[in-house]
């Protein structure tokens, strides 16, 4: 690797194009997992499946194993731009309504954006995320402000409620430490045999008996056969920018019609989100733009024993919220140049999404899109974007901003002249 400069954080410096990667997503510890995978010379796929798979481990909140989520992907090279859908499915648990369970999805979805795009080996984008789990990291605030504004779902189950407690049973706060060792377990096998042990291996069975034991019903044949979905997504042209998202029925709304009308959004309530959101795009140009989901704020606050990860509730279960996903890639269709990604999810999010996207395409950079005033309070629909543009002098430069209201991090990796 060439010599890099690094930039850490929330700032608003505008790397040019010389740059390794840039992403930018709501948790700064999975964060600095995708700036790892970046330095090991990985593309936008492999940092996009090793944030997903550490948002598992850091912010089990909003993304976990027992999840899904969905995806644009934008492979520079071949010019294709697709949409992965791998959001939340029921299982055939028919007991009681309000706890029925989702189908784990995370994993195999990931699995399908590393197969067809990924360049790394399987191992080494897993691996961070084992390492997190089993060796433990400091509690970010992202983690920490879930932890006390939504941590009463876990009450619902004395595993979860362990899982995420101090020897002092007090709930976790930013910068204490946390180790998962169950997880840490799931993950390492995840990585030794793939992720399809856990959807038609020894694993599933393991999974399946233990989600039993919990009292949910997540069978053989519902691991089995989920598999994730790979389509053409959404589209609209202004001018010779071309915008990428998901369709209606994958995102939970329609983000076309948003965009078409955007709408301010005012409300001042604090939204639990349970979802959470990155975006990714590498020198090549490719990008990456995922929002993941637990369904509601820890999903169903149920973590059977031995497994490590949190149920997610079903899609049409009772109580479960209103979930949208918005991730957005734009392309300069007439020379296949990357423009700008974001992406947001949890309640709210299309609305938001579709609002900085115009505002993007109106000539407006990141940071001048996102001015959410402060006293929007509300922790659902935060916004992870990056943008690129070329100035007069024919520089192509780029910036990558996170949300105000978020707690996430930011990150450049750039080379040097």
């Amino acid at each position: 690797m060439p010599d890099i400069k690094l930039q850490f954080g929330a700032g608003d410096s505008k790397p040019d194009r010389r740059f390794v990667g840039l992403l930018a997503a709501d948790e700064p510890e999975a964060a600095v997992v995708g700036q790892k995978i970046f330095q090991s010379a990985g593309n936008a796929a492999d940092v996009a499946v090793a944030l997903g798979f550490a948002l598992a481990v850091t912010l089990p909140s909003s993304a976990g194993l027992g999840g899904g989520g969905a995806c644009i992907v934008h492979d520079a090279i071949s010019g294709t731009t697709e949409a992965l859908d791998f959001t939340a499915r029921a299982s055939a648990d028919d007991g009681a309504a309000r706890f029925r369970a989702a189908i784990p999805a995370l994993a195999r979805g990931l699995l399908a954006l590393h197969a067809k795009y990924g360049k790394l080996p399987w191992a080494q984008v897993v691996a961070p995320a084992e390492n997190l789990a089993r060796f433990g990291h400091p509690v970010s605030r992202a983690f920490a402000r879930d932890l006390a504004g939504d941590g009463e779902a876990l009450t619902n189950d004395p595993n979860a409620l362990k899982a995420f407690m101090t020897p002092r049973r007090q709930m976790l706060q930013a910068g204490n430490g946390l180790k998962q060792a169950d997880l840490a377990i799931i993950l390492s096998r995840i990585r030794a045999r793939g992720a399809n042990d856990l959807n038609t291996g020894m694993l599933g069975s393991e999974v399946e008996g233990a989600i039993a034991a919990a009292g949910r019903v997540i069978t053989a044949n519902d691991l089995r056969d989920f598999v994730p979905q790979w389509s053409a997504p959404a589209g609209v042209d202004e001018g010779t920018t071309r915008i990428y998202a998901l369709t209606t029925k994958m995102a939970g709304g329609d983000f076309l019609k948003a965009f078409a009308k955007p709408t301010p959004v005012t409300t001042t309530a604090a939204v639990p989100s349970g979802a959470t959101s990155f975006v990714v795009e590498d020198s090549t140009g490719s990008a990456v733009a995922c929002a993941l989901s637990m369904g509601k704020p820890f999903g169903l606050g149920i973590m059977p024993s031995g497994v490590g990860f949190l149920l997610a509730p079903a899609p049409d279960a009772p109580g479960a919220d209103t979930q949208t996903l918005a991730p957005v890639i734009a392309i300069n269709h007439e020379k296949n140049e990357f423009m700008f990604a974001l992406s947001a999810a949890g309640p709210g999010a299309v609305a938001r999404a579709a609002a900085v996207t115009r505002a993007v395409v109106d000539g407006r950079t990141a940071a001048e899109a996102m001015p959410f005033p402060d006293k929007f309070e509300a922790r659902s629909g935060l916004v992870n974007a990056l943008t690129c543009n070329t100035d007069a002098k024919n520089v192509v430069r780029c910036e990558v901003k996170n949300d105000p209201r978020s707690a996430g991090y930011m990150l450049a990796i750039e080379r040097r002249r």
